[in-house]
């Protein structure tokens, strides 16, 4: 435990070290390192510890269970899975809110690049962060007054990477039990490896470990019926992405052609319409669960495309580096952890080898 508050100590003192660099960039991003401090230091002094959260008659009985079967997947995780639970998930905080930050991401109008965010831990991410939905609105807001393609989305979860106890939350605890476990199994991913200034990187990987990791769990609980039906999805995942990825490759091209704005601007429309009516041919011969179906009938631009690519660039690369590894995880994260110390050019060059 002492060890726990000295970890969140120094956290919280380079935090305000980034907000002491912020009086010398300007206003704005003072405001910005004052909430995002603000917003994890109300997460912290909320915490109960899940003994006397089951203690609790004023608790609901829904709640209690799904903590219960956290318990039980974070034991696994551990177990049998080799992940680095530690102190994370010991404690339950009622977050009052449906989402516990709020996502901007942005690109150019033609360019499928995402503007990178820069921060005292985490590094450079392909996001920004806030905990408050009006001022993530607001940020959004500018950029798209700027001319960027810019997206926002509410956050469940996120990883604070060992650096503080992370709580189980209100925002995602009340999930399906699988969607649950995915959740909890990737966030836990993010301690086993994280590379600053790679977005896709970190959150592919994790990805991948909570897709292996949800196998397995649910080949141990011998749920034959639930692993079938995410097997389903998962190929129907597999298959959306593969639409997506042609389509940003479309959209690559024509970005990089000699067309003027005006055309380009024609062009885009219609490749993203054809992805669009590609996916309801591919979905309509789907019965039960259809993967992107809410996102395809959204705004669909370079913001939402390069978001889907960060999650998801290089799954398939590291799901196809652990099976040649015969599936064992201790190998395989030992492996990915010299692959993070490498240079991005390398880093790059290797997980491409891994593509399908």
């Amino acid at each position: 435990m002492p060890s726990t508050y000295l970890r969140q100590a120094g956290l919280v003192r380079l935090l305000l070290l980034g907000l002491l660099l912020g009086l010398v960039s300007g206003c704005s991003t003072l405001g910005y390192y004052q909430q995002a401090i603000s917003g994890q230091l109300q997460l912290l002094a909320k915490r109960r510890p899940l003994a006397e959260v089951l203690a609790d008659p004023a608790v609901a009985v829904a709640v209690k269970d799904k903590i219960r079967l956290a318990q039980a997947i974070t034991s696994f995780a551990a177990d049998e899975l080799g992940l680095p639970v530690d102190d994370s998930y010991t404690s339950y905080v009622d977050v009052g809110t449906p989402y516990l930050v709020w996502n901007v991401f942005a690109a150019p109008e033609f360019d499928l690049t995402l503007l990178t965010y820069c921060y005292p831990i985490a590094g450079c991410v392909s996001y920004k962060g806030y905990f408050d939905a009006t001022q993530a609105l607001a940020f959004e807001q500018s950029l798209g007054a700027k001319g960027y393609d810019t997206f926002a989305g509410g956050v469940a979860a996120y990883s604070t990477l060992g650096w503080f106890a992370d709580p189980l939350l209100s925002t995602f605890i009340s999930r399906e039990d699988t969607q649950l476990a995915a959740l909890l199994f990737h966030e836990l991913a993010h301690k086993v490896v994280y590379v600053r200034d790679d977005t896709r990187f970190n959150e592919s990987f994790a990805t991948a470990v909570e897709h292996i990791a949800l196998r397995r769990w649910l080949q141990a609980r011998q749920q034959g019926d639930v692993y079938a039906a995410y097997l389903v999805t998962a190929q129907r995942r597999s298959e959306v992405l593969a639409l997506i990825a042609e389509a940003r490759d479309e959209l690559q091209r024509l970005y990089a052609s000699d067309l003027g704005e005006d055309a380009k601007r024609r062009q885009k429309v219609l490749v993203i319409a054809g992805l669009q009516e590609r996916y309801g041919l591919l979905a309509s011969h789907w019965e039960g669960a259809k993967p992107f179906n809410a996102w395809m009938q959204g705004d669909i631009n370079n913001a939402r495309l390069g978001a889907v690519a960060d999650y998801n660039g290089w799954t398939a690369s590291f799901e196809r580096w652990l099976d040649e590894l015969q599936g064992d995880l201790p190998s395989f994260f030992a492996a990915v952890q010299q692959l993070a110390a490498m240079p991005p050019v390398q880093r790059d060059k290797i997980l491409r080898s891994y593509a399908p």
